[in-house]
Parts: structure tokens; C-alpha cells; sequence
């Protein structure tokens, strides 16, 4: 998924994680977009990915939240497969 465009405000939040080993996950809804919500990675207060996902599938992130903190502290993105996977073959990371 893209990243957030230039004027692309955040909406309303959807989610916020708890702190897990430094990492927090937010998803908000983009106003200027239709079925999008913009995901936020951060770590230790940094924010180290943000890009748009299918709001429908926000849910996803959180569930597999550790994951993909396992995914980042290896440096891979087979948590982010796993939150995208659609369940037919498919993926939308």
C-alpha cells in the first residue's frame, strides 16, 4: 500500500495499541479517501512506517501487532504478509 499523499488529512483513529518492546501501532480513517486508513509504525517514539492499508482490514495490524514487531526486529516484513494475507493467495501489503 502507498503512503499517505500530500493534503491527505488523518480522520477519526481507529486504534491505538499499547506499548509493546517499544512499539506502538494507530490506524485513522483518511478523509480524502475512499475504504483507506493510514497506518503508523512507531518505535521508541519514532514513527518508522506509515502507509495506507484497507480499512477493513485494520484489525489485522493490531492482531498480528507481535508479528510484526518480531518481523521488524529482524528486519523482514513477514508480519506484514501475515496482517495482509487475504486468505485466498492473495495480499494486499
Amino acid at each position: 500500500m502507498g503512503r499517505m499523499r500530500e493534503g491527505e488529512m488523518k480522520g477519526e483513529m481507529i486504534f491505538e495499541t499499547k506499548p509493546n518492546r517499544g512499539f506502538i501501532f494507530r490506524a485513522w480513517k483518511l478523509n480524502e479517501t475512499k475504504g483507506d486508513a493510514l497506518i503508523e509504525v512507531e518505535r521508541d517514539g519514532v514513527v518508522i512506517r506509515s502507509f495506507n492499508f484497507p480499512a477493513y482490514k485494520v484489525w489485522n495490524i493490531a492482531a498480528h501487532s507481535c508479528d510484526i514487531i518480531d518481523s521488524e526486529l529482524r528486519k523482514d516484513v513477514d508480519g506484514y504478509l501475515m496482517a495482509g494475507d487475504t486468505g485466498l493467495g492473495g495480499n494486499i501489503f
